[in-house]
């Protein structure tokens, strides 16, 4: 990364320790450089919550952003459902760090731990008859499109990650791959990429074997949706 990138970085140090010795030990801050999505993070206050360490990976929201570019747009993202290995809820927050030329460098992450919040709430809006825990996410990543909810799984080993992603972007696959046509395929590869899965090392060949696929027809297929 250029050396004035991780300058700019380096000023977001203090601010994450500032955020979370107000909000909390429930309060997890992250600054990602996005120059190495497989250990973009570089600073880390409260890592315990997610179990997370300097040198670990980016998440599946960061990976998609960076292949949906929503920070071309917008300065941040906020309040959106993350959810940790272990089962955990929490309230996130990303803002996009950029330099003077508008580039994106980094993303500062905050990731308060809100499970028992959010049993709690939940079971107060069962009483009151609907309701919900978290508020409407943003349109993040899809301009125009019916927005989605936005969600992110927190943790820090890469291989985990990508198998989380390639099952998520699964079962949202009613036919098995063995009967998937060519035109599914291409469909698959193509939501595959979208979701940032090749930025990681090791994406194609995790693919290839979720879809009973070669490898060779995989960066065939990625080469068509990527004309």
């Amino acid at each position: 990364m250029e050396n004035n990138n991780v300058h700019l970085l380096v000023k977001y140090y203090p601010m994450a320790s500032f955020i979370a010795s107000i909000v909390g030990p429930k309060c997890e801050v992250v600054v990602h450089d996005i120059s190495n999505p497989e250990r973009s993070i570089v600073h880390i206050e409260n890592g315990h919550i997610s179990g997370r360490k300097v040198g670990d990976g980016s998440t599946d929201l960061v990976l998609k952003i960076l292949k949906g570019g929503a920070y071309h747009e917008q300065q941040f993202i906020s309040n959106y459902k993350g959810k940790g290995s272990l089962g955990q809820t929490f309230r996130s927050s990303t803002y996009f760090i950029k330099n003077e030329s508008g580039v994106l460098v980094g993303m500062m992450c905050l990731n308060i731990d809100v499970t028992h919040l959010d049993t709690a709430a939940q079971w107060i809006q069962d009483l009151l008859e609907g309701g919900g825990a978290f508020p409407p996410s943003p349109k993040v990543l899809e301009s125009g499109a019916v927005e989605k909810p936005v969600s992110e799984y927190l943790q820090g080993n890469m291989d985990d990650l990508l198998e989380h992603m390639i099952e998520t972007v699964m079962s949202r696959t009613a036919v098995s791959p063995e009967r998937l046509s060519a035109q599914e395929k291409m469909e698959l590869i193509k939501e595959f990429n979208d979701e940032g899965v090749f930025l990681l090392k090791g994406g194609v060949v995790q693919v290839a074997k979720a879809c009973n696929m070669s490898e060779p027809t995989v960066y065939r297929y990625l080469q068509k949706v990527k004309d």
